[in-house]
């Protein structure tokens, strides 16, 4: 991975790590960008879900930053995770959750570049 797209992937990262800890904690900068952006206060459920999304954005920052091997099959299913995550993204009917799209676009492509690999 080049220094340009290991940045972007850091960056990107860090972004949805501090959305999903938002949600976690229902702080009102991620009521807009989360979840459709149709809460005034996350439900328990969604702030439940979010703490596994959490646990794969960590995990996935070992395998993109870290020296950490995984198995092909986990990368595929990365992979499929962040093609979908783009696309939902990308169709909210949130504003600022549809800016979200690019840096799960980011984290797809890195997942790509390291599954090729």
């Amino acid at each position: 991975m080049g220094k340009a797209l290991k940045l972007a992937t850091t960056v990107s990262l860090l972004w949805n790590i501090y959305l999903v800890v938002g949600v976690i904690n229902n702080s009102d900068y991620a009521l807009t960008r989360a979840a459709g952006g149709q809460f005034d206060s996350f439900p328990n459920g969604i702030r439940a879900a979010y703490v596994l999304t959490l646990m794969i954005l960590l995990y996935q920052s070992l395998v993109l930053l870290g020296n950490h091997q995984t198995p092909r099959w986990v990368l595929s299913a990365m992979l499929i995770m962040g093609v979908v995550s783009t696309a939902v993204n990308a169709i909210s009917r949130s504003a600022n959750e549809r800016w979200n799209a690019i840096p799960a676009a980011v984290i797809a492509y890195a997942v790509f570049l390291r599954r090729k690999s």
